[in-house]
């Protein structure tokens, strides 16, 4: 089991290495589930923080929509490509800040609106995060919160967890969605608006990162093949015209700060 800070060290090691990645990743540019943040939040200016903005298309969306955007990471290299993005795309209302997602270097109650997509799943301690967003949003404040989930039966979450963390050492656990709604409401959160997005996965485009060779690529064709009958329903895993695809399911979750 990881400790906090090995696991920050992890990602930050992954991420400077990887930052690129994320810029041009189909995953994380063109997915519904980035679409659908916009609509499902349908900002109105004020002042909007992305945690993890990896390679800041959450942010850039965004930006057409509030006054101000905060792009925050744990990493300074996935910042320094934000930013290279950001600029290519002419946004002149986005700030930097490097800040770690469960001790948010904001003050109490200053954000109308935080937004975090396929990100959580790399933090210590996903609670301990939710209750960092709802300390730093105003009361009436909302957060919108996207990320892969697993299967709510425990040993197939394992399986899961275990297969995503083959691919990429940083992952730390996805939640199922029942997990996920208890913390945001322990949190005292209020939730408005869930609802699950099927993702269509390229394998060889997952699999294209630098720190993943031959042998790791075998072992999750492996793990994919021989997965269990309940995993194998999640992840789906097909080949399409000589190509090997899987499904990753992602959770939504729009969540309020109650004014009182």
């Amino acid at each position: 089991m990881k400790t906090p800070e090995n696991q920050r060290a992890k990602v930050q090691e992954i991420y400077n290495e990887d930052s690129k990645f994320y810029v041009t990743s189909s995953f994380h540019s063109a997915s519904s589930s980035l679409t659908r943040c916009v609509e499902i939040l349908n900002p109105s200016k004020g002042i909007l923080l992305d945690i993890a903005t990896g390679g800041g298309h959450v942010a850039i969306k965004m930006s057409e929509h509030c006054d101000l955007i905060i792009a925050s990471d744990l990493t300074r290299g996935m910042l320094e490509s934000t930013r290279e993005h950001a600029t290519n795309k002419k946004i002149q209302n986005m700030y930097f800040l490097r800040t770690d997602s469960e001790s948010i270097s904001i003050s109490d109650s200053s954000l109308d609106y935080v937004s975090v997509r396929i990100a959580s799943h790399h933090f210590s301690k996903i609670s301990s995060f939710v209750e960092e967003v709802f300390r730093v949003l105003k009361p009436g404040g909302k957060f919108i919160f996207v990320d892969n989930i697993c299967p709510e039966e425990e040993t197939e979450a394992e399986l899961y967890n275990t297969f995503e963390r083959k691919r990429d050492p940083s992952h730390n656990i996805c939640l199922s969605m029942p997990k996920l709604n208890k913390i945001f409401l322990n949190s005292g959160f209020k939730i408005l608006h869930t609802e699950k997005i099927k993702k269509k996965m390229d394998f060889p485009e997952w699999v294209d990162r630098p720190h993943i060779n031959e042998k790791i690529i075998f072992e999750l064709e492996n793990l994919l093949s021989n997965s269990s009958l309940t995993l194998k329903k999640w992840l789906n895993p097909r080949t399409e015209k000589g190509k090997l695809f899987f499904d990753e399911i992602e959770g939504l979750i729009l969540a309020e700060k109650p004014t009182h």
